[in-house]
């Protein structure tokens, strides 16, 4: 059985779709039919159901998902992945938890996951309610705000230092490669080339890589076709992901027929300081964590440049 040797584990809207999609291309990579197979968090599958994602794998010498979402379940996903895979090589790209919370809502809205009409106010009042409500209380929140708990928690699910101290006392420390979102977007191919080293393959592939981001946030002028569309696109992925050149032919014909806007709008300063109040305590316990400063304008951060108050009683764990 052929299983994964390295996963691309969080965190969600910092990435990992793009940078799944250039490792796809490296010739010394294979990678499961879909890009989240999200195999940790159900934890009811056996080996040989998780190779199962992997046919095309051949003896090519990495062997990658991406899951995002694993970070923040990482209480739940980490004992099962140690007991499979406790070699496994693991990449955790952190963004500012402020700006991912906003591109995860657009994103969110846009794929209709979310209602058409809730606002990121009511949305931050709820997932603050949900995040500072005992877990006896949680079901009422969701109840209440009519939002899939899901979504709810992806307030929590950016507390990174509470997630990563779960995986640093599981995994060695040489196996797990924590980078930022910033790097990312400030020089793709030096990031690519930190990841080949990490892995062990051939960076030279990057000199004439072309780097372009992958999932953009759009949204559909009809809703109907819009949701038709996410729902055919989940179905083709094992489909298109080999065809990059494809999928992005298809996805541009779509774009030009239904998109009705592509990015979003900011956040008010209210709403940007509700959630900055909340994450401040957390990006420092990370930074105490990683031992080195977060990138430049991350709330918390040992510059200051946007410290907030601290108003959470989310765990902070703290090595």
């Amino acid at each position: 059985m052929t299983v994964a040797n390295f996963i691309i584990a969080g965190t969600e809207k910092a990435g990992t779709t793009s940078v799944f999609s250039y490792l796809f291309q490296h010739p010394q990579v294979a990678a499961s039919r879909r890009k989240e197979t999200d195999f940790f968090r159900s934890g009811d599958g056996t080996a040989s159901d998780y190779a199962a994602h992997f046919p095309d794998a051949g003896d090519r010498p990495v062997v990658m998902e991406a899951s995002p979402g694993y970070l923040g379940e990482a209480e739940r996903v980490v004992p099962r992945m140690r007991a499979m895979l406790p070699e496994v090589k693991l990449l955790f790209i952190l963004r500012d938890p402020v700006d991912r919370f906003l591109s995860s809502y657009h994103f969110h809205r846009a794929k209709l996951n979310l209602p058409q009409d809730l606002t990121l106010r009511r949305y931050i009042e709820a997932c603050l309610e949900y995040a500072e409500a005992d877990a006896s209380e949680r079901a009422a929140v969701v109840r209440a705000s009519g939002i899939d708990d899901w979504f709810l928690k992806v307030l929590p699910f950016g507390c990174y230092a509470a997630h990563l101290c779960r995986y640093l006392e599981a995994f060695p420390r040489e196996r797990i490669l924590v980078t930022f979102y910033d790097d990312l977007r400030a020089d793709a191919r030096a990031f690519m080339a930190e990841v080949s080293a990490f892995l062990g393959i051939d960076d030279g592939f990057w000199d004439s890589a072309e780097f372009k981001a992958v999932n953009a946030t759009f949204a559909g002028r009809s809703r109907a076709l819009h949701r038709l569309a996410v729902r055919a696109n989940e179905a083709l992925e094992p489909w298109l992901r080999p065809r990059p050149k494809l999928k992005s032919a298809v996805v541009g014909a779509y774009k030009w027929i239904n998109r009705a806007r592509e990015g979003y709008d900011g956040m008010s300063q209210e709403d940007r300081a509700l959630l900055e109040s909340f994450y401040a305590p957390h990006n420092r316990a990370l930074e105490q964590l990683l031992s080195r400063p977060l990138p430049d304008g991350w709330t918390g951060g040992a510059d200051g440049a946007r410290r907030a108050g601290e108003h959470t009683r989310w765990e902070v764990m703290t090595p």
